[in-house]
């Protein structure tokens, strides 16, 4: 079986937004939905957050559960997770935004079955991911934070039994990626997913 949503743009986050492929898979699923809103728009639009500097000599930045870390259009900067997209989500659609993170693989596709394209998290060409920077949370709450690269966000449109349909803003085309490949990666990444609530839903 071969499911794909028709309709949903596929947008290239370079040379523009750098750092931006969560603005971009989210623009992608906006415009989707109806709304009409460019990735630039909705870049700046995320709530942000330092990148990683020192403080009374300990590295210190924003915490990506709560902002956008550095800034979309800034190749040194990070990214962000699915509590900032999803409230972005619902900033151009009141009630609407899903956050269904940390659901099954089998229930992440079910979205996908039930015509709902999903902005998930896993790495850029799916490659391994690996620990990179690790900084203490700028709120003073001692939490540590633990970056992982290279972290990417797509929007997730189809699968098949072997393949997953990704919208990429990577590469700014449809890709077919190995499903189980996917599956490992979005799951070492956080089993992070937001998609729109759909009438029916």
């Amino acid at each position: 079986m071969t499911v794909r949503i028709e309709g949903v743009p596929v947008l290239y986050q370079y040379p523009v937004l750098p750092t931006g492929c969560e603005a971009t898979a989210l623009t992608m699923l906006l415009n989707w939905a109806g709304v009409d809103v460019t990735k630039e728009a909705v870049a700046d639009g995320l709530v942000k957050e330092p990148t990683p500097f020192e403080r009374d000599g300990k590295l210190v930045g924003g915490n990506p559960h709560r902002a956008f870390i550095g800034d979309p259009y800034d190749k040194e900067s990070y990214g962000t997770f699915h509590e900032v997209i999803a409230a972005a989500l619902e900033g151009y659609l009141p009630r609407k935004a899903w956050d269904v993170s940390g659901l099954s693989f089998e229930e992440l596709l079910a979205h996908v079955e039930a015509g709902r394209p999903v902005v998930v998290w896993a790495t850029i060409e799916l490659k391994e991911p690996r620990p990179t920077d690790l900084w203490e949370d700028i709120d003073d709450s001692g939490t540590m934070i633990q970056w992982r690269s290279p972290e990417h966000c797509m929007t997730l449109v189809g699968y098949g039994e072997e393949v997953v349909v990704i919208n990429d803003p990577h590469t700014g085309k449809q890709e077919h990626y190995d499903r189980d490949l996917f599956r490992l990666r979005w799951e070492q990444m956080g089993q992070q997913a937001v998609t729109v609530k759909s009438d029916q839903a």
